[in-house]
């Protein structure tokens, strides 16, 4: 089951959009709000779908400004009436980008993309796995990837490299498909191109973290709260008063 939820000002996109997902197999509708500002406080306070319907054009907070303050393993679909948002709106982590009127066949066929991608992830965010398979880009060959083995992965347009001990395997992904793939628990999307091991990390400094003495990785902006989530669980801080 995915869940989801809806932010758009306008509220018969909103209910052409709840309609449409309580007609949709495998969606559940947390819930939807017609304030951005709204919106974004629950997201904060807990509320955590695993997919946004999110208009862009609204008061307040816009949809790339809105965006920009999610967690980056949340999906989006943007719900718009201007086409011209399109090839800005891919520069975020979108899904997918719909163009109002949103006709039922336009709005299942994005959510199926979607689906592909998010329902696989409680199977292999399954902490019993210890691996995964992937194609080199050869035909009828697969290699085994042990999660232990994996320094770091990074993106190049349609294919990732994934950086391992004693070498690196190049297949043809994209970032958000592996990174739907991996133990959350473990790996970190720390900026647009590169996914980490966290138990590889020897320092973080400013906007670069160091994974070994030749070896350091920028750290995005858009990436620093949920990666410092982590690290402050591990850290250890004196309690003492001055």
């Amino acid at each position: 089951m995915i869940t989801c939820i809806v932010i758009d000002d306008e509220a018969y996109s909103i209910d052409i959009v709840t309609t449409y997902i309580n007609k949709t197999d495998n969606l559940k509708l947390l819930s939807s709000y017609t304030n951005s500002v709204t919106a974004i406080r629950a997201i904060e306070a807990g509320l955590k779908p695993a997919l946004i319907f999110l208009d862009i054009d609204m008061p307040d907070l816009s949809g790339f400004e809105l965006a920009a303050l999610l967690p980056p393993d949340i999906a989006i679909i943007y719900i718009t009436a201007f086409g011209n948002y399109a090839l800005q709106s891919f520069e975020t982590n979108v899904y997918d980008f719909l163009l109002k009127p949103i006709s039922f066949a336009k709005f299942l066929k994005s959510v199926n993309k979607v689906k592909a991608i998010l329902e696989p992830r409680a199977e292999h965010n399954d902490p019993e796995a210890e691996y995964f398979f992937i194609n080199p880009g050869v035909k009828g060959k697969v290699i085994k990837i042990d999660y232990k083995n994996i320094i770091y992965i990074q993106g190049l347009k349609n294919y990732i490299i994934i950086y391992l001990f004693g070498g690196k395997c190049v297949t043809y992904l994209m970032m958000k498909e592996i990174e739907q793939t991996l133990p959350k628990h473990t790996f970190i999307r720390i900026h647009k191109s590169y996914i980490v091991n966290v138990n590889m990390i020897q320092a973080i400094e400013g906007n670069t973290i160091t994974l070994s003495e030749h070896l350091n990785l920028p750290l995005g902006g858009s990436y620093k709260d949920s990666l410092m989530k982590i690290i402050n669980k591990k850290a250890v801080i004196s309690r003492r008063k001055d």
